[in-house]
């Protein structure tokens, strides 16, 4: 009975599964944000291609004063200059783009029967350029801004994890291809 509790072969075994274990466990979580922080920069890209389609799309209502280095939605009315701004419809752009689904108040992307992310709360806010500025030099730009919420469901930690939860903020600016 002494040699046997002598007797070291094969004690280094369940230190080599600790080790393995640990090991698998930091690749799932380095993994799991890698997904997620992918998710969350093509949400990103996309929301922003769509409201810079928004803002190249009031292009025609942009009053043509780039000789004075602005320039603003604004239309001619019979008795001046009216603001002229559009908001588009982001949320059917989202939907061509990355496939989602509308349920409820929210828009939910799936991956086969389980739901990778959703995205809800879309705010969206256009600010104008001004019309005739004292100080061309320093003006704000038309400039589209928006929020939108994301919520991702974690796959590491089988569900007992709370989802990512983020909003995105997004800008886009209009600015002139041929200007001096």
């Amino acid at each position: 009975m002494k040699r046997i509790w002598q007797n070291r072969s094969g004690s280094g075994f369940p230190l080599t599964i600790a080790i393995v274990l640990v090991v698998l466990i930091i690749s799932c979580a380095v993994y799991e944000y890698l997904r997620l922080t992918i998710i969350a920069a093509g949400v990103r890209d996309a929301v922003q291609s769509a409201i810079i389609s928004v803002a190249t799309e009031n292009y025609s209502n942009v009053y043509p004063g780039l000789r004075q280095s602005y320039s603003g939605g604004f239309s001619r009315s019979s008795s001046g200059w009216a603001e002229q701004v559009s908001a588009g419809d982001i949320y059917s752009r989202l939907t061509e783009t990355l496939g989602l689904i509308p349920e409820n108040d929210q828009y939910v992307k799936q991956a086969g029967n389980q739901t990778e992310y959703t995205l809800s709360g879309l705010s969206l806010t256009i600010f104008n350029a001004p019309f005739a500025p004292s100080d061309p030099n320093s003006i704000r730009q038309f400039t589209a801004q928006a929020v939108i919420h994301l919520k991702v469901p974690l796959s590491f930690g089988w569900g007992h994890l709370p989802p990512m939860e983020a909003d995105l903020p997004i800008q886009a600016v209009y600015r002139p291809r041929f200007s001096k």
